[in-house]
């Protein structure tokens, strides 16, 4: 095994963005002595980090999450929806997903834990890297907040994958595809039409474990009666004539969630 220094890492990384640099403590589970978490002995970070752990046993994820400070969300599943590529066989049975933001960063075992009764997504939140300055301030403006866990507050998650063509393609080509053109309204305008009524998070994940097998979260709620809304936003995201940029997706799949109390 070749080892890996910090300094090395952080080079290796420090390409892919601002947040990415700041993976490696997360990633190889590098420790601080100073301000370190109690409970996990990991230096708290100024990054999001989240962890969904589905599972058919509440206790079981509950367990799983101890070494870990932050807000835990609750959910039911409803039903997993496959788009592209495979989903996990057994997510349908799951029945319990939980969430957890934190800011600590999560250590190579949380990565690589093998219990196979649980299904684990990983990522960290970013700044964000495709939006205009006029569309940030739009989306402060009009984007809802999360919505309060109820019977009729649904929740999807969609990890998703892209191809190797899409990161060989160089920065302002990717740009490019997440805004408007002559023949196309881009990614970030159709999402714009609907943030009023879909609270929406990415989280990335393809700089956190090569073998995670996707590289973003996408993570939405809205209140049932805006559900065709959301179907919609989906459709409109998926057609390469407005949005060209779904082309390079290659694994993607969706699942619908109660989020409760």
């Amino acid at each position: 095994m070749v080892k890996v220094t910090r300094r090395d890492f952080l080079k290796m990384v420090g390409a892919a963005g601002t947040g990415a640099a700041a993976l490696g403590a997360g990633i190889l589970g590098w420790k601080s002595k100073e301000g370190s978490n109690e409970k996990s002995g990991i230096e708290p970070t100024p990054y999001t980090w989240v962890r969904f752990l589905a599972g058919s046993n509440e206790t079981v994820l509950l367990s799983l999450m101890t070494d870990l400070e932050g807000k835990i969300d609750h959910y039911t599943v409803r039903e997993v929806v496959p788009v592209i590529g495979e989903a996990p066989t057994n997510l349908i049975q799951s029945k319990n997903v939980l969430r957890i933001e934190t800011s600590i960063p999560f250590s190579e075992e949380t990565l690589s834990h093998g219990d196979s009764s649980v299904i684990q997504f990983h990522g960290i939140r970013q700044h964000l890297h495709y939006t205009s300055e006029a569309q940030r301030q739009e989306l402060s403006r009009n984007a809802r907040p999360e919505v309060e866990p109820s019977d009729h507050t649904t929740a999807v998650l969609i990890p998703i994958g892209k191809s190797e063509e899409w990161w060989k393609l160089p920065q302002d080509q990717r740009q490019a595809y997440f805004q408007k053109s002559d023949t196309h309204p881009g990614h970030t305008a159709i999402g714009l039409k609907y943030v009023d009524r879909v609270f929406r998070k990415l989280y990335h994940s393809r700089y956190l474990n090569a073998a995670l097998g996707y590289d973003f979260l996408t993570y939405f709620e809205f209140e049932d009666t805006y559900a065709d809304d959301f179907k919609t936003l989906l459709a409109e995201l998926r057609d390469t004539n407005t949005n060209p940029e779904w082309a390079y997706v290659n694994r993607e799949f969706e699942i619908w969630m109660t989020k409760v109390t």
